[in-house]
């Protein structure tokens, strides 16, 4: 289970989590029927009947901006320490699930968390789940069918430090097969502008569901479930609680938010589409599509920039950022532009590709790529072919271990002399090699020249008059360069070789 709602939440917690070793507290036994789960969110003193076996690392409770969970902490690698709960009395249950949600914070490196049972105080522990990655932004829930019942039965939380931040645990959760038990796994899937089909776990005995999304209670009786009658670009927030009948109702599921995709947007000659990603900190009209890794676009607001920009973190993999439905039908000429700047990391590269499909079900046709550094803002403009009622765009990153790809300022509407002489920039450069200076020669009539090195250091710059441009490399080391030749509208890259 995902929800970004959590975010700013894991954030806070991070900053507040206690260091010092939990108490131990006197042992508890709780009992286990069929009409008593058992439910603990670490609110209040529901931490007294846990206890900690430390060697290194810490587990204890912490208040975040909404709720308060268990944080594992530690300071050394390979640190770690053991979560322990009360003794649970199921001597009286045929079977049991048991559900917690949890998440995970690291940098480079992933924590690791082993979830285990035991069927007494001098059993061994055996694994039931385990957990190694780093995610900023959510929660996750898992659900297992519990072993080897007892009447001195126990479940632990085992955090080892490899060089990550934290471990969160919260909403641990004993329920035997005849109980009402919560929910887990909410998601929303199959979203448009209007609608969202909404899952979670089904153990068997529920008779109807109660789904609450942004206040409104449904009862609903099958899942998962088409919720409709929703409004374009909106956030909704769902958790959803079972009702097995005979009384009985489990707790509310962890709630999650899904926003709904905008309604397709009528692009003409005197209304373009513009989005300099200023209106919020995270996309408005735009999808994120990971496809591969764990990270992707997002709203850079200004940590690098002086404005926000569209970003795609140099963690990730590949990943799609996708536009909403433009009606380009009315456009004459539809043309797309937009900033791009591509820092170098230790000479490697991310590369941008752009694309465009003229339905969401039809395949996505290639428009260009950009695999050169660009340190600085790099104007792009490309003529859009085939305009349809429902035309999408994109923007594909795939990571080679640099520094990232930022976009920003994109424009869709008409073009004004937009073709392939007037938008494709010609350039040549002599001598090269060279051992000083360089005439640059080239079709833009103005514009600028940049020249950088190969860790993407600016070395040289000189302004296009009249077509023609003088670089002089006479103080610069022998190797290679890479000189930017942009007009207003289009860029292209040659590379310098200094002797």
């Amino acid at each position: 289970m995902k929800d970004k709602r959590f975010f700013t939440t894991i954030f806070a917690m991070a900053i507040f989590c206690l260091l010092n070793a939990a108490p131990m507290f006197g042992q508890c036994v709780i009992p286990i029927t069929d009409s008593q789960p058992y439910f603990e969110d670490f609110e209040g003193d529901g931490f007294d009947c846990w206890t900690v076996e430390a060697n290194g690392g810490q587990w204890a409770p912490m208040s975040g901006t909404e709720s308060t969970v268990v944080c594992f902490s530690a300071s050394n690698v390979n640190d770690e320490a053991r979560l322990i709960s009360p003794i649970f009395d199921m001597s009286g249950v045929a079977a049991a699930t048991f559900s917690f949600s949890y998440a995970m914070m690291g940098l480079y490196e992933s924590d690791e968390l082993t979830v285990s049972y035991r069927s007494s105080e001098t059993d061994a522990w055996h694994e039931l789940g385990y957990f190694s990655f780093s995610d900023w932004e959510n929660f996750y829930e898992e659900m297992y069918e519990l072993p080897d019942l007892s009447s001195t039965y126990q479940i632990s939380f085992l955090g080892r430090n490899l060089g990550g931040f934290y471990i969160f645990v919260d909403n641990v959760e004993i329920v035997s097969e005849q109980g009402c038990a919560r929910p887990v796994g909410l998601q929303a899937t199959d979203i448009t502008a209007f609608s969202a089909l909404l899952g979670w776990s089904v153990n068997g005995n529920e008779e109807s569901w109660v789904l609450d999304y942004n206040g409104t209670n449904i009862t609903v009786t099958e899942q998962p479930y088409l919720l409709d009658g929703l409004r374009p670009s909106t956030t909704y927030t769902f958790r959803v609680k079972a009702n097995c009948g005979d009384g009985q109702e489990s707790d509310w599921a962890t709630p999650i938010s899904f926003t709904t995709l905008c309604d397709v947007i009528v692009v003409t000659d005197n209304e373009p589409y513009f989005d300099d990603f200023e209106a919020s900190e995270d996309f408005v009209c735009w999808q994120n599509e990971i496809l591969a890794g764990s990270d992707g676009w997002v709203v850079d607001p200004g940590y690098v920039n002086p404005n926000n920009t569209a970003f795609f973190i140099w963690l990730g993999e590949s990943a799609r950022l996708i536009s909403a439905p433009l009606d380009l039908t009315a456009v004459s000429n539809p043309t797309l532009t937009f900033n791009r700047k591509q820092p170098q990391l230790g000479g490697a590269v991310d590369e941008l590709s752009v694309y465009y499909r003229i339905s969401e079900d039809e395949e996505w046709q290639f428009l260009g790529a950009y695999n050169e550094a660009a340190s600085s803002w790099e104007p792009v403009s490309l003529s859009l072919p085939n305009p349809s009622a429902t035309y999408q765009i994109s923007f594909f990153a795939v990571s080679f271990n640099g520094y990232g790809i930022y976009v920003d300022d994109v424009y869709v509407g008409k073009g004004e002399n937009v073709g392939v002489a007037e938008t494709s920039v010609k350039a040549s450069v002599m001598p090269n090699p060279t051992t000083g200076k360089v005439m640059v020669e080239t079709n833009a009539t103005d514009g600028e020249v940049v020249v950088f090195d190969m860790f993407g250091k600016q070395v040289a710059s000189t302004s296009i008059r009249e077509g023609r441009a003088e670089i002089d490399l006479t103080d610069c080391a022998k190797g290679v360069y890479v000189a930017h030749i942009a007009s207003a509208s289009s860029t292209t890259t040659i590379k310098l070789i200094k002797e």
